[in-house]
């Protein structure tokens, strides 16, 4: 149960909720793209929304500075939050966790990509010794499950401001929403 709280909360933070539902649909990238390894788990930095980075750690609060106007966390949106009932200090908690956090998970994700980079590169070359790239493969590893740790105790942390009956409504809403996306989406894909 804790596990699927956990993965139900995850998914929160990539399914942001919109400002509003007449705004437009956003001409971002697909939000997920599965990572090399990544053995079906989205393991890219929240950006300050709430979703994956997949522009290079592109904060996208709002469009005075060319970020996307159209969607905010979930903590912050107003009828997620009147949904929620979360009051305006959680939502500054939540708030503060994330941005605190932030700084450290996309330093890990840079780090991650270079090793993902790395690993690529002599998979490619095809010519190094298997204990070169078996090193290689376990610094990249290792540095995906150090971003991976960091990510779900943030969520954690986040989690823990909510009371039962809130976590319980944001369990049921990221669950209609991940079943709204699938629904959506035509090949299937997480």
């Amino acid at each position: 149960m804790a596990s699927r709280t956990a993965w139900f909360l995850a998914v929160a933070l990539v399914s942001a909720a919109p400002v509003s539902a007449a705004s437009p649909p956003c001409d971002q990238p697909p939000a997920q793209k599965p990572e090399p390894g990544a053995r079906g788990v989205d393991n890219r930095v929240p950006d300050s929304r709430g979703g994956p980075d997949s522009r290079g750690g592109k904060d996208n609060r709002d469009s005075k500075e060319g970020k996307d106007p159209h969607r905010v966390p979930w903590w912050i949106a107003a009828d997620t939050r009147a949904d929620l009932g979360i009051s305006d200090k959680q939502s500054k908690d939540i708030d503060d966790i994330f941005q605190a956090t932030l700084p450290s998970l996309r330093a890990a994700k840079e780090e991650l990509d270079k090793l993902d980079d790395a690993v690529a590169s002599l998979i490619k070359e095809g010519t190094a010794d298997i204990t070169v790239v078996t090193r290689q493969v376990g610094q990249a590893e290792q540095a995906r499950a150090n971003l991976t740790t960091k990510r779900t105790v943030m969520l954690y942390r986040m989690h823990r401001l909510l009371t039962p009956e809130q976590r319980t409504k944001l369990d049921a809403m990221l669950a209609r929403r991940e079943a709204e996306r699938r629904k959506n989406d035509p090949n299937g894909r997480r």
